[in-house]
Formats: C-alpha cells, structure tokens, sequence
C-alpha cells in the first residue's frame, strides 16, 4: 500500500481521533455535538492508532506523517492514562511494564552497547595483571597509587581517598559522577553515534584496566567486595546510556524516508523511557556505592551474596517484567 493510499483510508480515522482528543481536554457546552467517538470506543482507536503508527514506520513512510501519528498517540497516551494515573500509580506503571518493555524492544543497540562497554573490561581484566605496566599507559601513575590506598588493607572505608568523606557527601559525588557519565554517553549520540561509541569504550578501557592493576596489587577482595553491591545497577545504566545514544546516532546515519530532524525527534521521544529508566539506577547505585559499598565491617562473602543477589534481580527484571499481554 503506497502513502497515498494509506492516508486516504485512514485520515477520516486520525481527524476523528483529533476532534475527541480537543473535547476531551474541555468541557462540552450544551448544544455543541458530541463527540465523534464514543467514549467504549476510545481504547480500541487508540490502539488502531498506534498500529498506524507502526505501520508507517516500518514501510517507512514520510517523516510528516509519522510525526503527526506520534503526536497523537502521545496525546492519546496521555489523554487514556495520564490524567486518570496519580504520580505513584504512573512510576509503578512505568517500573512494571514501560522500562523494561522500552529496554527489551531496543535489544539489539543494548547488545551493540554492552559489547562496546563490557568487551574492553573483560579483555584488560584479565591482560593488565600479565602485562602490569600497560596500566601506567593509561592512567597516570599518581592516580593508581590512590587506587592502591583506597583498596588497600589499611583502609577504614573502601574505595575512598580521604576518610574524612561523609557518606552524604559522597552519595553527592557519586550522584554528579555518575550522571555526568551518563549523559556523556547518551548525548554523544548526537555526533553519529561517534561520540557514544567513544565513551562506551573509554569507561570499559578505563575500568578494564582498574580491575585488572587492582588484581595485580593482591588487592582484589577489598575492591570486588565493594563494587559488587552497586555494579548491576551503574554497569547496566551506563550501557543503557549507551544503547539510547546508539539509536539517536542511528537514525542520524540512517533516517530512512524522513528528514534527519523528524528521524531524530522520534527516536528522542523512544529513548526516553531509558533514559529516565536508567537515571533511577544510578541513583540507586549512588546510594549503595555511598552507604553499603565502604564498609569494611561487612564481610566480603556477605557483600558478594548482595551483589550476586543484584545482578540476578536486574537481569531477570529487564527478561521477564512486563511481558503480560504478549508484550
């Protein structure tokens, strides 16, 4: 079916949708028509709309026409479930269908991203205790002996410089830190994908090559002991991060039929449900790296059963939440 075709069968449908969509944002005054919809048809318009809407994507109709089907299934969105949800009601609706789902239906930039992220780790984890002196190559030699006194056996708090440090302060520190790397990645989606693809590899070399001069020190059990609490949750945001620039990036290379402002504003409004998604993880993995993460009172073995205990739960939340309905 060309475009031509498919707005002629289907526009009289779309301005119907419209129409109930300006009544229902204003009380009706006497006299005027009702709506053109009736209020038990609404749900299954919406739906059709949103089938339109993928239809038009996939065949990869004009940009014009897929931005107006998306502002009205957002408006439509919004008119079904935004008005008539509480804020409790709306995150847990969010947390129980709509990031998990929004994770799961852009696999295949999380794969690229995780790929691009947790290559490097694994590589420099196991090559830089071997080859010690290639850590000096990346990091400054001033920066790795913190990293031996932040780990070392006569630290009272992990994985801090200073023992004066607060928890509260660092709670702020790791919130600004891990934000910071966060939109870094995210936003360098905006060059091509060139610039997500360059943080993504960067963290990994960067933290591939921690782990591994940390191993070579004999250091390990103190520094696994506290990134295990907080890593399922800042590892998977981070590589989520990456996963939305990945898409901005690609529909800049690849806009198909649309223009690239139309292609990029769409993919914008996808991304977003990981993007506030994946900001509560690392705010979560802020808090756990600042109030459980330092403690040395805790032993190891306990912290590697929480930090088991969390990746478990994040894999299995972005596998099986939120598939009710076929989803």
């Amino acid at each position: 079916m060309t475009q031509q075709e498919f707005e002629t069968r289907y526009t009289a449908r779309w301005e119907e949708f419209a129409a109930w969509l300006q009544q229902s944002r204003t009380k009706r005054p006497r006299g005027q028509p009702p709506p053109p919809i009736d209020a038990f048809e609404v749900p299954a318009r919406y739906r059709e709309l949103c089938q339109h809407l993928a239809l038009a994507r996939d065949r990869q109709y004009s940009g014009d026409l897929i931005e107006r089907l998306s502002r009205l299934a957002l408006a439509g969105h919004q008119a079904l479930y935004g008005a008539r949800t509480r804020g409790p009601e709306r995150i847990l609706r969010f947390l129980r269908a709509g990031f998990p789902r929004a994770v799961r239906r852009e696999i295949a930039f999380v794969w690229l991203a995780a790929l691009l992220f947790f290559g490097p780790i694994a590589v420099l984890s196991f090559a830089v205790p071997r080859h010690p002196d290639f850590a000096y190559v990346v990091l400054p030699a001033r920066m790795l002996d913190e990293f031996q006194q932040m780990y070392g056996d006569s630290a009272k708090s992990l994985g801090r410089k200073r023992e004066a440090d607060s928890d509260v302060a660092m709670f702020g520190f790791y919130i600004y830190n891990n934000v910071r790397i966060g939109f870094q990645t995210f936003a360098g989606g905006l060059l091509f994908g060139l610039g997500t693809i360059f943080y993504l590899l960067f963290n990994g070399l960067l933290i591939g090559t921690v782990i591994g001069y940390v191993v070579h020190l004999g250091q390990s059990t103190n520094f696994f002991s506290f990134v295990s609490g907080h890593s399922a949750f800042e590892l998977t945001a981070i590589c989520l991060s990456g996963a939305a620039g990945l898409k901005l990036g690609y529909v800049l290379i690849a806009p198909g039929r649309r223009t690239r402002a139309a292609a990029l504003r769409t993919a914008a409004v996808e991304a977003l449900p990981l993007v506030v998604g994946l900001a509560g993880m690392l705010l979560i993995a802020a808090a756990i790296e600042a109030f459980w993460s330092p403690r040395t009172s805790v032993p190891p073995p306990v912290k590697y059963g929480v930090g088991t205990a969390a990746w478990l739960l994040v894999l299995a939340y972005f596998a099986f939440v939120g598939r009710q309905r076929g989803a």
